[in-house]
């Protein structure tokens, strides 16, 4: 058998091991759960929300004066800052935001990466809050409920914080590099990061004309 059969023969094995142990730990069954619970938020709570707040908020005057006074690089700087500590600014505005381009998904595309990389870097605050023990005894205190769920579900849990709303993404991730999860499957796993941001165009800049169905 070639090397190249080889290699197959055992990425499918390994594939098919993997598969039986997320079986056997009700991983698919917690992920339908979670996407249920996501999709569920977005019909009753956000998509209402964004919906009313069409009717009483005039968002060509926000846009404008988001124009008028604050740079693009500046919002992009800012909002690189606050994913990567703590999530200090709900990403939903910056979503908002991208609404006054003319190519809104180019740069909704920008800002998941951007979020993407402030994950990276959430994680090796994480790393480096394991580095002393006390710091990292006292972390592990206040990120104890993100550390039952990643140990508990690893990958699984990474996607559903990345996709969730209101998910505080970057704790999650520092309670990821303190477990010393793999930093390349990390990486693999927060790829969900971009996604939600382009889920959340949809919703959120009238590419689905959504409001037209409410008259």
């Amino acid at each position: 058998m070639t090397k190249k059969g080889t290699f197959f023969r055992y990425a499918m094995l390994m594939m098919r091991k993997n598969h039986n142990s997320n079986k056997r730990k009700g991983v698919y069954n917690y992920m339908l759960r979670a996407s249920l619970k996501i999709i569920g938020i977005y019909l009753i709570i956000v998509v209402p929300f964004i919906l009313i707040m069409k009717r009483l908020v005039d968002f060509n005057n926000i846009f404008q004066f988001l124009t008028d006074n604050f740079s693009d690089a500046f919002v992009f700087v800012l909002f690189t800052i606050s994913e990567s500590f703590l999530g200090m600014i709900p990403p939903d505005f910056f979503v908002i935001w991208a609404a006054k381009f003319n190519s809104p998904f180019l740069f909704l595309s920008l800002l998941g990466i951007l979020s993407y990389a402030g994950g990276v870097f959430s994680y090796f605050i994480g790393h480096w809050l394991a580095e002393t023990p006390r710091i990292k005894a006292y972390s592990e205190r206040v990120l104890d409920k993100y550390i039952i769920l990643v140990r508990k579900w690893g990958g699984a849990f990474i996607i559903i914080a990345a996709l969730f709303p209101f998910s505080p993404y970057s704790m999650v991730v520092m309670a990821v590099a303190l477990l010393k999860y793999p930093f390349r499957l990390y990486l693999l796993f927060a790829i969900s990061r971009i996604a939600r941001f382009l889920i959340q165009g949809v919703l959120y800049l009238d590419i689905l004309k959504i409001d037209t169905f409410f008259g």
